[in-house]
Formats: structure tokens, sequence, C-alpha cells
């Protein structure tokens, strides 16, 4: 019996191509975390409830991309009352703790010690950013997969 032998042309590329293939993809998932973050942001920044009023904007100027890596990136609000704008309140009651009686020193009004306050309806401004951002995530996602596959061929 002879021996059959058969030549796969291009074995030496492929075999490049798959060894460079999970650095170019973290490298390529990493631009599309960071992108995805920032267009995040972007549209919490947007979304975020600001007090036309007094023109407060303490929530949106609070909004950040923290600990952004190659492979993780965290958008959040350092504003420490975000969560109960997003999540709402329930009905509960504040109780004077160090002052004299409850107050709004900036328009002014006084409550008493106690007020029994009707809770807060939610706002969820971070999952409307993500929603919104979803399309053009998955185009980032899409984008960086792409060139991981063309770049094994």
């Amino acid at each position: 019996m002879s021996d059959i032998n058969f030549e796969i042309r291009g074995l030496d590329k492929l075999r490049t191509a798959l060894k460079r293939a999970p650095a170019l993809a973290v490298e390529e998932f990493g631009k599309a975390i960071q992108k995805s973050a920032l267009t995040i942001q972007s549209n919490a920044i947007k979304e975020a409830p600001v007090n036309k009023a007094t023109g407060g904007g303490n929530l949106r100027q609070n909004i950040r991309v923290t600990s952004m890596t190659k492979t993780r990136a965290v958008v959040t609000s350092k504003a420490p009352y975000s969560i109960f704008v997003e999540e709402g309140t329930s009905p509960h009651t504040i109780e004077v703790k160090s002052k004299r009686v409850l107050a709004n020193k900036r328009t002014g009004q006084f409550f008493g010690k106690k007020v029994n306050h009707p809770g807060t309806r939610a706002n969820p401004f971070m999952k409307r950013a993500v929603d919104k951002s979803k399309s053009l995530v998955e185009s980032y996602f899409m984008t960086a997969m792409n060139k991981v596959l063309k770049s094994l061929t």
C-alpha cells in the first residue's frame, strides 16, 4: 500500500492567525466594551432627571464610567440618592435627627419634627440609557467579532 499525502495550502498562515486570535479578540472586544460604556454613560446623562426650577444637575454630573479595562467597564452614578431615583421609594416617615425642625433651606419651607413622605415614583434613567444604547452596543460587538473572524482567513 502506498502513502497518500495531502498538502493544505496556507496552513502556516492559519496557524499564525489562530495563535493571534485570542490577543486580537481581547483587543477588539475591549474596544467594543469601552465604546459601549461611553455610549451608555452619554445616554444616562441625557436620561437623568434634572430639577429645571432650580437648575440642579447633580445627578447628571455624577454619572461616570468607572473601572474601565479591556474586559470590563462599569457605568455608575456616584450621587448618593441615585438608587432612590432609579427604583423609587415607598411611603416612609422622616424624623428630625439633629435639627429642631425639618426644612427646605432652598425654598424656605418648614415641615415640623416629623413628616409622612408619600414616596417617589421610580424614574429608571439608567435602564432607559441601556435600552437606548442596545443597538449601538450590538454593532460595536458585531464589528469586533467580524474583525477577529476576518483575521482568521
